[in-house]
């Protein structure tokens, strides 16, 4: 792969148009590593972002709106791949009573929780395909009579414990172990979940009615054919509003600074979660946005001797429990959940759990996580 040259944007990277170009640019390299054919083009590169900032800059109602259109329906395109599929097949199994047979297999686990058994079905749906396909089967859970807690507690391991095939296949390639991240995320989706049911009898936090009535626009389990395939195309028109609100969100975030403060406000947590210096701005970055974006950087910077080994392994652990904390959240939160547990309560939890393997690796060392000298 050849490497970049250099920055001809800007050298300093306090500029906000340098940072970008910086960003872009490792985003780049980490194509070229699984594409060997991608080369990118430093001074095309240079180019065509200095026409789009310049874009962005004078970007008029209409051509936001435009843009957001596009962007909405390429993004709703990408999910509703995955959720009407999911939906069909959920409908061919409440047909065929799979769902009946399923459920009490499942019962112990979520009677640990106090959750009904179906509600293992959006825990496994959640586990293999993630938020959207887990969202598609919340029709089940209607007609069960939850209290807020039991919905937080649903959001909080979709949250954590979400397309773990695809997401821990990055951790993988950033360095991580696939099937310990992929433990430590379903132990923490039960911890929380397993949490907030006991604080919730212990002090009657959220022990309040939640219904999920608002989903049956998603499939209505009691219509025939085709008044179900009618709430299910109102149900996605329903998903579709909600997107396009989050891309706004993100776009008013940004354009205003909010998303800068967050990774401000972020910055005391990085100093008390105990991780290395080198990894807390890719971190941050994960948190925010993704752990694609994350891993990605980690993946990008893999060669970079300031990341030891330890630093990547506790940045992957952080970030396979904590990401997207901006969009995931928002999204649960329209389904019922609490903000506060899954936004702060999430993040301590992470923070814990994260340290809690630190302090088990100190008096259980690996020669693998050995900091290099």
């Amino acid at each position: 792969m050849r490497p970049f040259a250099g920055n001809p944007v800007s050298s300093d990277l306090s500029d906000p148009c340098a940072q970008k170009f910086h960003h872009i640019r490792i985003l780049l390299q980490f194509i070229a590593i699984f594409d060997h054919s991608f080369q990118p083009d430093n001074e095309m590169l240079a180019v065509n972002f200095s026409q789009r900032d310049k874009q962005m800059k004078t970007l008029t109602i209409p051509k936001y709106f435009n843009d957001l259109c596009q962007r909405s329906m390429s993004t709703f395109w990408e999910i509703a791949r995955i959720m009407i599929p999911i939906m069909i097949v959920m409908r061919v199994a409440d047909r065929y009573g799979a769902i009946d047979w399923i459920s009490p297999v499942l019962r112990p686990v979520m009677g640990l929780l106090n959750l009904p058994p179906e509600a293992a079905i959006v825990c496994l749906s959640s586990i293999l395909t993630g938020l959207y396909g887990a969202i598609a089967t919340l029709p089940i859970l209607i007609g069960h009579d939850l209290t807020a807690a039991q919905v937080t507690s649903i959001c909080a391991i979709m949250l954590i414990a979400h397309a773990i095939p695809v997401e821990q296949a990055i951790v993988r390639r950033a360095g991580g172990s696939f099937w310990g991240t992929t433990f430590l995320r379903l132990f923490a989706a039960f911890l929380a979940a397993f949490l907030i049911d006991l604080t919730s009898k212990a002090t009657g936090f959220l022990d309040h009615r939640q219904s999920l009535e608002h989903f049956s626009e998603f499939a209505r389990v009691d219509a025939d054919n085709v008044e179900w395939a009618m709430s299910c195309f109102k149900g996605m028109l329903l998903l579709f509003a909600i997107l396009t609100g989050l891309l706004i969100m993100m776009d008013v975030f940004n354009r205003f600074g909010v998303t800068a403060m967050i990774n401000r406000l972020f910055a005391p947590v990085m100093c008390l979660s105990g991780l290395d210096r080198s990894v807390t701005s890719i971190i941050t970055a994960g948190i925010l946005l993704g752990l694609a974006y994350g891993g990605g950087l980690i993946i990008a910077q893999g060669n970079d001797p300031a990341i030891s080994p330890c630093a990547k392994y506790y940045a992957l652990c952080w970030l396979s429990l904590c990401h997207g904390l901006i969009e995931d959240v928002a999204l649960m939160v329209a389904i019922g959940g609490d903000f506060w547990v899954l936004f702060a309560g999430r993040i301590v939890l992470t923070l814990v759990l994260v340290r809690a393997l630190m302090l088990w690796h100190r008096l259980r060392p690996k020669k693998h996580l050995a900091p290099t000298v």
